[in-house]
């Protein structure tokens, strides 16, 4: 008999779990429950009358393999696009300033290139990193803005590290984990690299020629569908998971959905949902109160796009878009000029631009409906070009509590849930950005380890 497998959310973990356990363990049968309207989760396609728009991720980290394997497995790889030759401007002090060349996360290898961003005095605090003495214990993690500051001065936090990584993590560098968040300079630090320059220099010699990034043409849509299709998962939207309990070797899922409440039996779960969502859910169980500790110490930010087409009369910046330095008041964080970044949608009859709200504690901004974040994305893009857009289209989307703060000692943190998974809810696996951190390699990788693991169980 196949095993039961249910897994708990339609986002890119949730299917990228479904598939892998399909082909590991032949003729499971697979219930995958997700609230929305529709699968897909931080992956969301939208169409304007051009064309698709990315209202979700935009793109993944070409370099690592998770993405580009998963990929090449399902054929996609003639529609695979890399962006152009631009690179993005930082907003600071209220001008456009071009990010720096040779910089890793915003962290600087030559503090000669940082001229335009740091006045003279901060740039002679950054240029004596070399010379100060670093005491680093391997293995150990601190907040990368902390270390960051600290050897570089806050200016390159504020201006350079949290920019870059603003727009992923939704967090300050202060509460990141440098291991977690840039684990290859971590390990650098671990060899002995005596400074930050030193380890910077070391991981930039070692870079891999070409494109970092990649996406679809079609857009992620592709990339789902495929996924869902692959997986031969009975796909059930509008179906919101409300509480696990065990029942014998196996477990039984409340659901609320267009059935009304019902039940389904399973003998394996998979939990791909935010934060908030599954530390309710393994509470419920009333036998993990170790992981949902563990998980409700974990902060996250809820976030929002605006997708934008706007008439080309306007003159967009000769950059592939625009971070926001933490101490520049305006309230968006990051604005893609998606037609200038990626040659293969600079054929729509407008540019097509992405505007993102959204960090920790930033409430404010988010309470504003649909009609106002518009406003105010339409306001932001006045403000960058010097004159007011001609709006063709527009488009928001929100995600509650989608983004989880990646603070230090991460990893030991979700090691000790998955630890008491596996003591208390065998047969339970987490996954999504909040596990192995974000980004669409990290929760590809993260869903299909954990995906094997409990096939390894069942055959065991």
């Amino acid at each position: 008999m196949g095993a039961r497998v249910a897994v708990v959310g339609g986002g890119l973990s949730g299917l990228t779990a479904a598939y892998q356990l399909a082909g590991d363990l032949p003729g499971a049968r697979i219930t995958v429950l997700e609230a929305g309207d529709a699968v897909g989760g931080a992956l969301h396609t939208t169409d304007f009358p051009s064309g698709p728009v990315e209202l979700g991720a935009e793109a993944f980290i070409a370099r690592r393999p998770e993405a580009s394997d998963l990929v090449a497995e399902l054929g996609l790889t003639d529609a695979l696009r890399h962006p152009g030759l631009l690179g993005p401007a930082i907003l600071t002090g209220g001008r456009l300033v071009p990010m720096p060349t040779g910089t890793l996360m915003g962290l600087p290898s030559d503090v000669s290139t940082l001229a335009g961003v740091l006045t003279p005095e901060e740039s002679a605090v950054a240029s004596r990193e070399p010379e100060l003495p670093l005491r680093w214990e391997p293995g150990s993690d601190v907040p990368l803005g902390a270390l960051v500051a600290e050897r570089f001065g806050p200016a390159v936090v504020t201006r350079l590290v949290d920019p870059m990584l603003g727009g992923v993590y939704a967090a300050p560098s202060t509460e990141l984990g440098l291991r977690e968040v840039v684990p290859g300079l971590a390990e650098a630090l671990d060899r002995g690299a005596p400074t930050l320059t030193a380890a910077i220099g070391t991981l930039m010699a070692g870079r891999v020629p070409g494109p970092v990034f990649a996406t679809l043409d079609g857009g992620y849509r592709l990339l789902v569908d495929a996924l869902a299709q692959a997986s031969g998962a009975l796909v059930r939207t509008r179906n919101a998971c409300t509480a696990i309990h065990r029942l014998g070797s196996g477990y039984v899922l409340t659901v609320s959905g267009d059935r009304g409440l019902w039940s389904l039996e399973a003998d394996l779960v998979v939990v791909a949902v935010p934060v908030p969502h599954a530390a309710g859910l393994l509470a419920a169980t009333g036998v993990a109160d170790g992981a949902v500790s563990g998980l409700s110490g974990i902060r996250t930010a809820s976030s929002a796009v605006v997708a934008l087409e706007v008439d080309r009369s306007l003159a967009l910046p000769d950059r592939s878009g625009v971070l926001v330095a933490t101490d520049e008041p305006v309230p968006f964080k990051a604005m893609t000029f998606s037609s200038r970044k990626w040659p293969h949608l600079d054929d729509r009859p407008g540019h097509l631009v992405r505007v993102s709200f959204g960090r920790l504690d930033d409430d404010e901004v988010l309470a504003v409906d649909d009609r106002g974040l518009t406003a105010m994305a339409e306001s932001a893009l006045a403000g960058v070009c010097g004159s007011a857009p001609t709006t063709l289209h527009s488009r928001v989307r929100r995600w509650d509590d989608a983004l989880a703060e990646i603070g230090p000692g991460h990893a030991a943190r979700i090691a000790a849930v998955r630890g008491e998974l596996a003591d208390r809810l065998p047969g339970v696996e987490l996954v999504g950005g909040a596990t192995e951190g974000v980004g669409v390699p990290a929760c590809i990788g993260s869903a299909r380890a954990a995906a094997r693991r409990l096939a390894t169980r069942w055959q065991d």
